[in-house]
């Protein structure tokens, strides 16, 4: 199994993404199947979580897109939904961009990464009550040297501050400045 676009055969399942449960995922309307390890399954598994095409769109663009293309089926209006697709891609990790929120804190310093701060993702798998979940772990890029660090000391993937450092700008949309200030920062953590 892997994640599906499908007609829905019932009227029955509500989005993962708007939440809408008065306006469930209309019978015979295209969905979108999330596939996930089911935490309640003895064997370990897979289940899927329903979401609307466009709620999936701006959620998970990057799991959609790849079920998008080799999907040979009718979706109406396909062009503007490869559009909002297109529009809500996440880079591949690791990657630099500035903080849209003032919610994360950075992993090293616990400090909080202030909107519009610049700041470093990196993917991490943490347990969740649904299982393991992926996620970003965020830092500043001062504070790329002592990560990497702790990583190493925790089992965590070996990767040398250079080659993080150009995977982080190789993947990354930034803008001139903003990519000289992280290859800086970054510089500047290791001395």
């Amino acid at each position: 199994m892997a994640h599906k676009i499908e007609p829905a055969p019932t009227g029955r399942a509500s989005c993962r993404g708007c939440k809408q449960t008065i306006a469930k995922i209309a019978k015979g309307e295209l969905r979108f199947g999330e596939e996930f390890q089911n935490a309640y399954s003895e064997d370990g598994g897979m289940s899927f979580r329903y979401w609307h095409l466009a709620c999936a769109a701006t959620k998970l663009a990057n799991e959609l897109r790849a079920t998008l293309t080799s999907y040979e089926g009718e979706v109406a209006d396909r062009a503007a939904l490869e559009a909002l697709v297109e529009s809500h891609v996440r880079p591949e990790f690791p990657y630099a961009e500035r903080a849209p929120n003032g919610r994360a804190k950075c992993r090293v310093c616990d400090q909080t990464l202030k909107k519009g701060d610049l700041r470093l993702a990196f993917e991490r798998v943490f347990e969740s009550p649904m299982g393991p979940t992926k996620g970003a772990a965020y830092t500043h890029p001062r504070c790329l040297t002592s990560y990497l660090e702790r990583e190493r000391e925790r089992g965590g993937k070996s990767m040398q501050r250079g080659d993080v450092v150009r995977a982080v700008l190789g993947n990354s949309k930034l803008a001139a400045g903003d990519a000289e200030t992280v290859a800086r920062e970054a510089a500047v953590a290791a001395t």
